[in-house]
Parts: structure tokens; sequence; C-alpha cells
């Protein structure tokens, strides 16, 4: 459960300090307010090999959680969120940005995303590179973000995203790590409405023989995320 839920705010944290129209889009967390969110997860993978059939696996997840404002203090939103099996607690900026989170080694956290500064037009995509640390290295990433509305009356703001990540092959293995989706962003409120993503992963190994290279090894996985907020209470 404790990795379900810490895949969830890799999103949530990543898509909340641009601006639009001289607008920032920004957390606005109320003090003691609860804003309660339901998540869906469905994965899908395959196995294939030369010399045995293919094997196919789906799995289907649902859980529901809660985000509680504490506070605000040094700057930060101070934050818990879980449920009844795992809590965390984030000290988050307005812009998205980690502050700290003092029961877990902040290296080891996944990637957060910080947005440049300045106006974000409607229609316009801007384009970024950060590093993350997965697979025992560090791999930069490729980030489009696309600000594809805000509606007429500048309470949600859609924005569409994918990303790439640059893992080095090796003679004789190599992975493949996309990431795509759309998030609603709730300006009204400073917290994400909606988002649904779904991540593609695929690894190979390979035998490569002067001028020849065969395939020993495949596999596949595709993950569709989906993430509502269900209520809040203040």
């Amino acid at each position: 459960m404790k990795g379900k839920i810490f895949g969830v705010l890799v999103l949530m944290l990543c898509f909340l300090n641009h601006t639009s129209s001289g607008e920032e889009i920004k957390y606005g967390f109320t003090k003691g307010a609860v804003y309660s969110y339901s998540y869906t997860r469905q994965d899908s993978s395959k196995a294939s090999a030369p010399v045995i059939a293919p094997q196919k696996n789906s799995d289907k997840t649902s859980f529901e959680f809660s985000v509680k404002s504490i506070g605000f203090q040094d700057n930060a939103f101070i934050l818990d969120i879980g449920n009844s099996d795992a809590t965390y607690r984030r000290y988050l900026s307005s812009n998205g940005a980690l502050v700290g989170s003092p029961t877990e080694d902040q290296t080891a956290l996944p990637f957060f995303i910080t947005f440049p500064e300045g106006d974000w037009r409607v229609g316009s995509t801007v384009k970024l590179v950060n590093e993350v640390n997965a697979f025992g290295q560090t791999i930069p990433v490729n980030w489009n973000m696309t600000l594809a509305s805000i509606d007429s009356l500048k309470i949600l703001a859609t924005i569409n995203f994918f990303a790439i990540f640059n893992v080095p092959d090796n003679r004789n293995y190599s992975r493949k790590l996309t990431l795509q989706g759309v998030i609603v962003f709730n300006m009204a409120e400073g917290v994400i409405h909606k988002a649904d993503w779904e991540t593609k992963y695929s690894s190979k190994l390979i035998n490569k023989e002067l001028a020849i290279t065969r395939s020993l090894w495949e596999f596949q996985k595709q993950t569709n995320h989906s993430l509502s907020l269900t209520g809040v209470q203040k």
C-alpha cells in the first residue's frame, strides 16, 4: 500500500507551479482542510521469448486517500497524505517543490518537477530536461508540457504532458520508459481536480554476435492511472 500511495504522489506534486496569462497555477491548501481522492490503477504486462509462448498478466487496484493541510510555515505547506494503512508528512512550497520529508531520506524520493517562471499561454508547449535516480543510476528525463485550456471562468486548467526517460542501453540489455497523460487543476481550490495518465515500460535482453543481433527475452508493461478529487472538508 505504501508504494501505491507514493506513486500517486509523483503526479500530484509535479504539475503545479506555472503561470497562464499572468495568473499562477499553484497550491492553495486551506489550513485544516481535508481533500479526499480516489485512485485507480490498471496494470497489464507481457513477457515473451523465442522458446516459450507469450505470458500475459493483468491486475486492477483502487483505493481512497486524503491530503490534510496542517498549516503553512517557513513558506511551505505542511501536509499529511495517506489513509489508515500509511501516512506521509510532506513540506511543500506553493510552487510544487518538495521542501522536506522528515520521515524519509529525501535523496530516495522520486522526481518532483518545477516549471519555469513566467507566463504560459494556452496552446503553448514547454520543454524541460531534468534528472531522476532510477535503475541504480542518474537518468535524464525529457518533458513536453502543454497548457491545453483554461475554462471561461478560469476555474480549471488542463495540462497535457509527455515524458521520455533516457535509460542508456548496454551491449546486451535495453530499456525504455515513457509517461503520458492529462491533469485538470482546480485553480479555485489550488489542488488537482482530476488526472489520467499511463506509463509504458519495456525491457529487452539481446545477444550480439558479430553482425547478428538476436532477441533472447522481452518484457512489456503498461499501467493506466486515474485520480479524482472526491470531496473537500473545511
